[in-house]
């Protein structure tokens, strides 16, 4: 029987214009917890940072780690496609190329014919991430066809089962891929240092052989979905952090490059107070009063996950939530018994 290995293979870290920039959420910190996790089963054997369209989390990696730790990672990077021909974004994480191959890439690919020719010209490993997911401003403009989701689908060899979504949209992604007959993999996309909650298992001493393993369907899947209960747990540990951190230690990101600009300008501030650093009261009461405020966020964040569940099964993509009707089974009936006379 073969050892299967483990790879949570689409992380964040602060390389990644939403992830502030944490101690906890830097390369090599990431590298650390998920072949380091002390929940064997979360222990992965294989790392890969896939970072919102840029490699550089995995170059400053590989720089800090020896040549033996530089084969357990995995080049790659969450590209972000924007056809003109779709009307929507569409997510596709790619495997197995370098910084300036992906920079080329870049600036020569436009549409997804062309992302798809240049993978299988330079063999790069690609696959269509949690396909039930959209930009929130593209569903509120109603720029989502649904309608063109098992197209695009077909598309790629390998679709994603997501820990960031639900069961129902997980399902729905489930059965698209076994209708379409494609490959899963299953990924945490976590943002906050979650590593390995969901994981992909498959064969392989090296990466090659593990990722060409999953890409021909000889995998299996360890999952997660999304919970309120587990969105207030990454809450509350992002919380803190932030307020353990020394002054100076929590960088603040260029206020060009967005995203969570906002959040780690005022986290800076506040872990930088000397009335929190020197006072453990002040400290408690912070730390309680935004716990308080993240339980009706993380709510606000599952009524949006809701809502789409809603909108999916209102769509043409209902027929892949709808599992099939068990076969009937036939009951012999007996002969009636004769009785003597």
């Amino acid at each position: 029987m073969k050892h299967l290995r483990r790879a949570d293979l689409h992380v964040h870290s602060s390389a990644s214009f939403d992830v502030p920039d944490l101690p906890s959420l830097r390369p090599r910190a990431l590298f650390e917890k998920a072949l380091g996790h002390p929940e064997a089963s979360r222990r992965m054997d294989f790392f890969t940072l896939t970072d919102h369209d840029t490699m550089a989390g995995y170059e400053a990696l590989v720089r800090e780690l020896g040549e033996g730790d530089r084969r357990l990672v995995i080049p790659a990077v969450e590209h972000t496609l924007r056809d003109p021909d779709i009307g929507f974004s569409i997510h596709v994480n790619l495997y197995g190329l370098d910084p300036d191959g992906y920079a080329d890439l870049q600036r020569n690919v436009r549409t997804l014919d062309e992302l798809i020719e240049t993978c299988e010209r330079d063999g790069i490993l690609y696959q269509y991430n949690h396909p039930t997911w959209w930009e929130r401003r593209e569903l509120r403009r109603e720029q989502v066809d649904f309608r063109k989701l098992p197209e695009i689908a077909a598309r790629f060899p390998v679709l994603e089962l997501n820990a960031g979504r639900t069961a129902q949209q997980n399902l729905i992604t489930r059965r698209m891929a076994e209708d379409l007959g494609k490959a899963l993999t299953s990924s945490t996309d976590t943002h906050t240092g979650d590593v390995g909650r969901a994981h992909t298992l498959a064969a392989g001493e090296t990466a090659e052989e593990f990722l060409g393993a999953a890409w021909r369907g000889e995998s299996e899947m360890a999952l997660h979905a999304i919970t309120y209960s587990g969105l207030l747990d990454e809450a509350h540990a992002l919380i803190d952090e932030i307020l353990q951190q020394e002054a100076g230690v929590l960088a603040v990101r260029d206020a060009k490059k967005g995203g969570q600009g906002w959040f780690e300008r005022i986290g800076a501030q506040v872990a930088a107070s000397r009335l929190v650093r020197e006072n453990d009261a002040v400290r408690a009461s912070l730390r309680s009063v935004l716990r308080q405020v993240s339980k009706p966020v993380m709510k606000i964040i599952m009524g949006h996950e809701r809502r789409l569940e809603n909108i999916l099964a209102a769509s043409e993509l209902a027929v892949y939530s709808v599992l099939p009707e068990p076969a009937p089974v036939a009951i012999p009936i007996a002969a009636p018994v004769r009785r003597a006379g």
